[in-house]
């Protein structure tokens, strides 16, 4: 049976990998001694996907993994279990169990299932007055163009369209951007990217220090309404 679980990735962990994180989701989990469901073969393996890789130096409070168990576990002792398995920097918050039944289509997994993500992003600033005029007027233009660079081709792209929501308050020398951002499979709008963006676009950031950036949820739409994943798929 199938377990959608949200937790955080802070402190130290935010400069972990994705790889590095599926390990430590794989011995938090051999730690807690939960009844998780390995898959057949020669080389068993846990059955675990996440739901959106983050960033290295990005952290989070709103990641989400999907985990099959060979037994139904209540939430509260599946989250518990947990937390006392994991590093300080990773806590579980809260779970809820995939419902499926015969004769129905299955709910997608959480990689499948989330469209957007909401972020806040926080950038040290010189000037507060001239961040300001520069920020809304950078609002008002209608294509915020980067490069794209890959392996074979180099392309412009707009990203203006990817950003659901933008808003900014500056506050202590700060510059804090609080954004909703396109996050699937079919459309993804990097918060790092975005940040480069605006830091390259401004005069009075401060391009050596280091932006903060954190993940605050991941949402799916249904029937037109936003929710997050753990909503979604419950």
């Amino acid at each position: 049976m199938r377990y959608l679980i949200k937790f955080t990735k802070e402190g130290e962990i935010k400069f972990v990998g994705h790889l590095e994180l599926m390990r430590t989701i794989q011995r938090t989990v051999r730690r807690s001694e939960i009844p998780a469901e390995y898959s057949r073969g020669f080389n068993p393996h846990l059955v675990m996907s996440l739901a959106q890789p983050l960033s290295v130096g990005v952290y989070s409070v709103g990641e989400y993994m999907d985990l099959s168990l060979a037994e139904e576990m209540e939430i509260e002792d599946l989250i518990n279990s947990l937390n006392q398995s994991s590093p300080n920097s990773m806590r579980f918050l809260d779970a809820t169990k995939i419902e499926e039944f015969i004769n129905v289509k299955k709910k997608p997994q959480a990689m499948a299932a989330v469209e957007m993500a909401s972020y806040r992003i926080k950038i040290k600033i010189k000037d507060s007055v001239k961040t300001e005029e520069q920020i809304k007027k950078l609002v008002k233009e209608t294509e915020w163009n980067i490069v794209k660079k890959s392996k074979k081709t180099t392309k412009e792209v707009n990203i203006k369209p990817l950003i659901h929501k933008f808003d900014f308050q500056l506050k202590e020398n700060q510059l804090i951007i609080e954004v909703l951002v396109a996050c699937g499979s079919e459309q993804n709008l990097s918060a790092r990217l975005l940040a480069d963006f605006i830091a390259e676009n401004t005069d009075f950031v401060d391009k050596e220090a280091f932006v903060d950036i954190c993940r605050l949820e991941m949402y799916a739409t249904k029937k037109g309404k936003l929710l997050p994943l753990i909503e979604f798929l419950k």
